[in-house]
């Protein structure tokens, strides 16, 4: 088995096949030197914690105990209500192949590389790297995660980079979105000390939820709308929401409800009606589904209420230096006028938009027919199994996709319960197709 991307998806997804295979061996190229970072859990600041408490943070779909035994394990705080650092979670991530890589015949290894090209033929899988060298496997997996967008000038990217460090500290930051990454940079700068003034801006000016103990209420299959216009949806969700205040709940309980249920809810919506969605619903739908931690809440708030933090809704227009400083035009929410904001830094925090022409490989496959890119551009499109659709409209039967460029077919597939039972169902459908040699993947410098 080969695995193309070795941060969170590819690790989860090389652990399942390895226990649901034991005749199985997993070869993850990745450049990096650390599996399981990604840009998720690459951070090394505390203060960036788990939007999940650690209770539902396992990596394994069948052992929900496996990160709690983890953390105590290594002397830390096991509470299962607990928000965890990112890094920690990078830390038990970059452990879970330990008991495969330490044996006398070690099941998996890591290449520190980067695969340009993929070949499916009768045989198997022949993978081409970046020095010229090829693998072969039975089976692919592309676990390539988010890409980082396009660069633009004078805004720092998304990611565990883009810290405030250089930023005079009472100067003024703005942060170009109102979602979790914005809470993150908002953070990482209160915790630098800075002392400035922060302005995040965004077209309706939306923050995110926070986590509150919430219980599901109870769902039967027939009680969800499957196929039915976003419209309904949204007036059943509504109702199911008053119907756990009715109970003493909150909303949260109707979305802990809906969570399993959101993959085929998504599957079954025509396309008109995931555009409709995408258009009216979905920023709606991210702040009450992806909440922050209470922690962060109440620091977040605090800025709010001392005027250091303002949110401004309007509409990014443009963003470029002037006077030694930065300048971003805006047009604010309901006018047409442009208004500039002054700042002495700008940070992206508007979400990691997928792009397959960032990735040489996908870019390469997609040149080649390979994938094609799925409906409404979110990603790859895939069969309900994860295979990849090619140009032709066939499903491959030798690679797979996991994570991130799976959000095409399946939506909620970004956070790690999501991801970790995507694993689970791929490693069981392959087991029974793994080759019985306990030979690694071949490698040549043809």
């Amino acid at each position: 088995m080969l695995i193309v991307g070795g941060g969170a998806s590819g690790v989860l997804a090389a652990a399942h096949l390895l226990r649901a295979a034991p005749s199985a061996h997993v070869t993850v190229v990745e450049p990096n030197d650390r599996l399981g970072a990604g840009l998720a859990y690459a951070t090394a600041d505390r203060t960036h914690l788990l939007n999940v408490c650690a209770g539902r943070m396992s990596a394994l779909a069948d052992d929900p105990g496996h990160f709690l035994g983890w953390l105590a394990r290594q002397g830390q705080d096991d509470d299962a209500g607990r928000f965890v650092p990112r890094r920690v979670y990078g830390a038990y991530l970059a452990d879970l192949l330990t008991p495969w890589r330490t044996t006398r015949q070690p099941r998996v290894r890591h290449i520190r590389s980067v695969c340009v090209d993929l070949a499916a033929g009768p045989q198997g899988i022949t993978a081409t790297l970046a020095d010229g060298s090829t693998l072969c496997a039975d089976h692919a997996i592309l676990a390539t995660g988010h890409t980082l967008p396009q660069a633009v000038a004078q805004v720092d990217p998304p990611g565990p980079s883009a810290t405030a460090e250089t930023t005079p500290q009472g100067g003024r930051v703005l942060i170009l979105g109102t979602g979790l990454t914005m809470v993150d940079h908002v953070l990482s700068l209160l915790d630098q000390g800075f002392c400035g003034q922060i302005t995040a801006v965004s077209r309706r000016g939306l923050l995110p939820m926070a986590h509150r103990p919430a219980t599901a209420l109870p769902l039967v299959a027939g009680d969800i709308p499957i196929g039915l216009p976003v419209s309904r949806l949204c007036r059943w969700l509504r109702d199911l929401a008053r119907l756990a205040e009715h109970r003493g709940g909150t909303w949260r309980d109707a979305m802990e409800a809906l969570r399993p249920q959101t993959q085929r809810i998504w599957r079954n919506m025509s396309e008109a009606e995931r555009a409709r969605f995408l258009r009216h619903g979905q920023r709606w739908w991210d702040i009450h589904r992806h909440r922050m931690p209470p922690s962060s809440e109440l620091r977040l708030r605090a800025a709010l209420d001392s005027g250091q933090l303002g949110i401004v809704r309007a509409e990014v227009v443009s963003v470029g230096e002037l006077a030694g400083g930065v300048t971003a035009l805006i047009r604010p929410f309901g006018g047409s006028e442009l208004q500039a904001l002054r700042a002495d830094r700008v940070l992206d925090a508007r979400g990691l938009r997928w792009n397959p022409s960032r990735s040489p490989l996908l870019a390469q496959l997609l040149a080649q027919g390979t994938i094609r890119v799925g409906p409404l551009g979110l990603g790859l499109d895939l069969s309900a199994e994860s295979a990849v659709i090619g140009a032709d409209g066939r499903s491959s039967d030798r690679i797979w996709s996991i994570g991130p460029p799976a959000r095409a077919a399946f939506w909620e597939i970004t956070a790690i319960p999501d991801i970790r039972e995507q694993a689970a169902r791929l490693a069981a459908h392959l087991a029974g197709t793994v080759t019985t040699d306990a030979r690694l993947p071949g490698r040549s410098s043809g």
